[in-house]
């Protein structure tokens, strides 16, 4: 097991703040809000940073740090964010993951905070126990997608599919889906491949993944040429969850405080077809327990 550590902050393992942001595609707005609170953390506060990286998934010690500075607590998260994300680099080479790996998984940090500035208006970070796992290497992204071991499914005795079982407990590898672009076929399958190297898979390999992405009722509004389809194309979807009213419908519309679907925007198509879903049926959606089995090169 990854062992649940996130070394000190050490300014001569890391690029100096602005190359690092710039290498993780922060925005310069952000970087500029962002650099004058982490040089003051990384100058004044040691023993702070010291008990955030002790228990890097408690975001509390976070918040404290910026009741004890007077800032605000998203932007402050963004700036320990930022030097943590720095130090992680000699980590990342410690476990021997190439820079590539490392720097395309610090944008998470990057994705979230645009998220942050889209949904409460202010530049800032807050998915904090999130982004601890790329922190840890425990999740990395590989091109499109990003990737860690898990167990398969605990509610499911076995799944089996031309001739291979995959069991419950059995290691698989889990996606997740970051949201900065299109789920382009080609992006995806190259993610695919990257991350059975990475993994040092041989043979066959299970992959799975949980995602709203992967809800069956998807099929019902969505155009054959959708990316999202495609890859939902890609799985046997072998569990489902129907809500009404589904926690991820923000990823669509943004935090709303209701989705009525006759308040909702339509500006995209996306939009236009899931709200229309929505009101010709209740308001259900759900999420999508998916599951296929890769070789390498295809899916079998």
């Amino acid at each position: 097991m990854t062992e649940k550590r996130i070394l000190p902050v050490d300014p001569a393992n890391a690029d100096s703040l602005q190359a690092f942001a710039e290498k993780i595609g922060l925005p310069e707005d952000f970087t500029t809000a962002a650099a004058p609170l982490a040089d003051r953390i990384a100058d004044c506060t040691p023993r702070q940073l010291a008990a955030i990286a002790a228990d890097p998934g408690d975001p509390r010690p976070v918040g404290r740090l910026a009741e004890m500075l007077g800032e605000e607590r998203d932007l402050t998260m963004l700036a320990v964010g930022i030097l943590l994300g720095m130090n992680a680099h000699a980590l990342y080479r410690e476990r021997g993951i190439a820079d590539e790996v490392y720097i395309a998984s610090m944008r998470e940090l990057t994705v979230w905070s645009k998220t942050c500035l889209r949904e409460r208006g202010h530049i800032g970070f807050y998915e904090w126990g999130w982004f601890c796992n790329f922190l840890r290497a425990e999740i990395v992204r590989l091109g499109r997608l990003e990737f860690h071991r898990v167990r398969f499914h605990p509610d499911k005795d076995a799944w089996t599919k031309n001739g291979i079982t995959v069991k419950k407990g059995d290691s698989v590898v889990n996606i997740h889906i970051p949201e900065d672009g299109p789920l382009d076929p080609a992006l995806v399958q190259d993610a695919f491949r990257r991350a059975y190297r990475y993994f040092g898979c041989e043979g066959v390999q299970a992959f799975v993944c949980d995602s709203w992405l992967l809800w069956p009722g998807n099929y019902g509004f969505l155009p054959a040429d959708s990316n999202i389809r495609a890859f939902m194309d890609c799985f046997d979807i072998i569990g489902r969850d129907d809500r009404q009213w589904a926690g991820d419908l923000w990823r669509v519309f943004g935090h709303r405080e209701s989705y009525d679907p006759a308040s909702l925007p339509r500006n995209t198509k996306l939009r236009r077809a899931m709200a229309d879903f929505l009101a010709e049926n209740g308001g259900v959606t759900g999420t999508g327990y998916g599951v296929f089995l890769y070789d390498g090169e295809r899916i079998l």
